[in-house]
C-alpha cells in the first residue's frame, strides 16, 4: 500500500491579513464612555416607594440589573411588584422614567383592584407636581401575560424582544413568580438547564434594551450537614446571576443581600 503525502498551505502573510475580518474605528474604540458620562446619561432607576431601599440603590431599581424579591406568601412581594410597575412610569417631568411595564403571572396572584388602588394614591402624590398623570393612563400601560406552566413562561421570555419592538417604552418586566413553574419540574437536570436558559434570555434582551427584571421567589427547606435549613428556592446558582435580593419578612421588614446570614437589615431611618 503506498502512502500520499497531502501537503497542507497556509496563506502567506499578507493574504492572511486580506481575509481577516474588517474592524472598524468604532468597534477598537473602548474608551469612549466614562463614569461622568454615566452619571450625566439622565434617570436610569425605578422607585420602590421604600425611602431606604432607594436610598440604599442610590435612587431606585437600576435598569440593567436583575432583582429578586423572596419570601413566605403574604409579606409584600406581590404588592412591591405592582407598585414599581405604576412607578416605572413616573413622567419625566418629575424625575422619572415615563416608560411601561410588562407583568407575567405564574401564580395567579395579580389583582387589577389592587393594582388600581396603588394607581390612584400615585395620582394623588403627583397631582401637584404632574397633574395629567392619571390612574386610568397608568393601568393602561402595564401589559400582562398569564403563564400557567413552564413552557408558556419559557415562550413568553423567549418572545419578549417581538413585545419590546412594539412597545420600545418597557423599562420593567417583572416575573411573579419565577419559582412557581420551575419547581413543577421533577428531573432537577431538566430544571436547571431552563433556569440558565431563562436567564441567558433575560440577560439577551438587557444586552439590546435598557430595562429591569424583578422577580419573586420563596423560600424552602434545605437539608445541610444533617439539619434543616431554609433556603431560598431554585438553588446557589440562581443566586450568583442575579444583581440584588430583597428579604421580605412576617414583621414587614426588609432586608438585603444575597444570603440571609449575610443580609442587612433596610431600616426607613438610613
Amino acid at each position: 500500500m503506498t502512502h500520499q503525502l497531502v501537503r497542507v498551505c497556509e496563506p502567506s502573510q499578507p493574504e492572511a491579513i486580506e481575509r481577516r475580518p474588517s474592524v472598524s474605528h468604532e468597534n477598537l474604540e473602548i474608551f469612549y464612555k466614562s463614569c461622568w458620562d454615566i452619571s450625566q446619561s439622565g434617570t436610569n432607576k425605578i422607585l420602590t416607594g421604600n425611602k431606604a431601599l432607594d436610598t440604599h440603590f442610590g435612587g431606585g431599581i437600576s435598569l440593567g440589573h436583575l432583582v429578586e424579591l423572596i419570601g413566605n406568601s403574604g409579606t409584600g412581594k406581590t404588592q412591591m411588584c405592582l407598585q414599581l410597575c405604576l412607578n416605572v412610569q413616573i413622567p419625566k417631568a418629575a424625575g422619572g422614567l415615563e416608560g411601561s411595564a410588562l407583568f407575567i403571572d405564574t401564580n395567579q396572584d395579580f389583582h387589577p383592584d389592587r393594582l388600581k388602588e396603588l394607581a390612584l394614591k400615585l395620582e394623588r402624590q403627583y397631582a401637584h407636581k404632574v397633574p395629567e398623570f392619571k390612574a386610568h393612563k397608568m393601568l393602561q400601560k402595564v401589559y400582562y401575560v398569564k403563564c400557567h406552566k413552564l413552557h408558556q413562561l419559557m415562550a413568553t421570555v423567549l418572545s419578549c424582544h417581538r413585545h419590546l419592538a412594539n412597545h420600545p417604552d418597557i423599562k420593567l418586566i417583572v416575573i411573579d413568580s419565577l419559582a412557581f413553574t420551575l419547581r413543577m419540574l421533577e428531573d432537577g437536570a431538566q430544571r436547571y438547564e431552563m433556569l440558565l436558559e431563562l436567564h441567558e434570555s433575560m440577560r439577551r434582551l438587557q444586552r439590546h434594551h435598557e430595562l429591569a427584571w424583578v422577580f419573586t421567589n420563596v423560600l424552602t427547606h434545605r437539608y445541610v450537614r444533617k439539619k434543616f435549613q431554609v433556603e431560598p428556592a431554585l438553588g446557589d446558582l440562581h443566586s450568583h446571576l442575579i444583581n440584588e435580593r430583597i428579604w421580605f419578612a412576617s414583621s414587614s421588614e426588609l432586608h438585603l443581600g444575597k444570603s440571609w446570614r449575610t443580609s442587612r437589615l433596610i431600616k426607613e431611618s438610613e
